[in-house]
């Protein structure tokens, strides 16, 4: 009893959980229209874009490494799908050709930290601004608005009385789990971010491991961006700005280390809600949009303070 009382306490979920229930009971006790079933509808939709961007750099982040493209890779293919849509190609090959353009992106991150052993946060800093640009570019300044009612579906359409956005990202989250939980490639990648060298004297392929990390964390950009633009039924250059630093910070929130080898889709899912319940609760009450991002920023410092206090804390019990 003792012992599993004390796994409970020591586990990062518990954490996580308990501050998903302070954050509800905190923003019930602000606003009574926060537990309304609309505004809990709507929290869910709005999480949904932000844990699917999350999804693919939870793998990554669990490597030991990170990518700060997502964001701007989101824009990139959202705008590239809306500019494909309304000249006319059909929406399938659309979709299809702007997730290649995420999974090219994110295998060009992977060679760049993998092979020229660039930092990663340096490599996907400028691959964040090569994405932005050629957002930019793509777009050249205007907005692209009134896409086919067929995509749009994939945004705001609803099956029976469930947002198909929710319903996207748990299936994605659910195939992200299992990758991470029950297959070789997710055991690999817990590896790697535990001990890089241990990782190459078992023969793991590290090299093949981190492409598909960031290869897959295109994709679920791609499919990020696609979602958003289908949302808004547009697309401009700066569309995803608000979620650059909420990405990273959904995974860290849900207590995926930063130091890499612990965490999970778990934890990411929650860190989304989390992070979502915070802005919405700061938007009911009238709270300035910049108070915002300084509250994420906390957060964000908050949660890495406490990785790095617990993982020196069980390392002094193993002395």
């Amino acid at each position: 009893m003792v012992k599993t009382r004390r796994k409970v306490l020591e586990s990062k979920y518990f954490y996580v959980v308990l501050s998903l229930l302070f954050m509800v009971v905190i923003s019930s006790m602000l606003s009574q229209s926060f537990l309304t079933p609309g505004n809990l509808i709507t929290i869910l939709r709005q999480a949904s874009i932000l844990l699917m961007l999350s999804l693919g750099l939870t793998a990554v982040v669990i490597t030991g490494n990170i990518d700060l493209s997502v964001g701007s890779l989101a824009a990139l293919t959202g705008c590239v799908c809306a500019k494909m849509l309304v000249g006319g190609i059909p929406i399938a090959a659309a979709i299809l050709a702007s997730l290649a353009i995420g999974l090219i992106i994110g295998v060009l991150n992977g060679l760049l930290v993998g092979v020229l052993k660039l930092p990663s946060f340096v490599a996907t800093y400028g691959m964040n601004m090569v994405a932005s640009g050629l957002a930019m570019i793509v777009m050249n300044g205007g907005v692209i608005y009134g896409l086919p009612d067929k995509f749009t579906t994939i945004g705001i359409g609803y099956v029976g009385s469930i947002p198909i956005p929710i319903i996207l990202s748990g299936v994605m989250a659910v195939v992200v789990y299992v990758l991470l939980q029950k297959t070789t490639f997710g055991r690999n990648i817990y590896m790697i971010g535990f001990n890089t060298q241990a990782a190459n004297y078992s023969a793991v392929n590290c090299l093949g491991t981190l492409l598909a990390a960031y290869a897959f964390c295109g994709v679920t950009g791609s499919l990020g961006g696609i979602m958003l633009t289908a949302r808004l039924n547009a697309a401009d250059a700066g569309m995803s700005e608000t979620y650059g630093i909420q990405i990273v910070a959904a995974v860290v929130m849900g207590g995926t280390s930063l130091l890499g080898g612990e965490g999970g889709v778990i934890g990411t899912v929650i860190g989304a809600i989390i992070l979502t319940i915070i802005v919405n609760i700061m938007n009911i009450i009238g709270v300035n949009s910049n108070w915002q991002n300084f509250a994420v920023g906390i957060v964000i410092i908050l949660m890495v303070w406490i990785d790095i206090y617990t993982r020196n804390r069980r390392a002094r019990k193993l002395i």
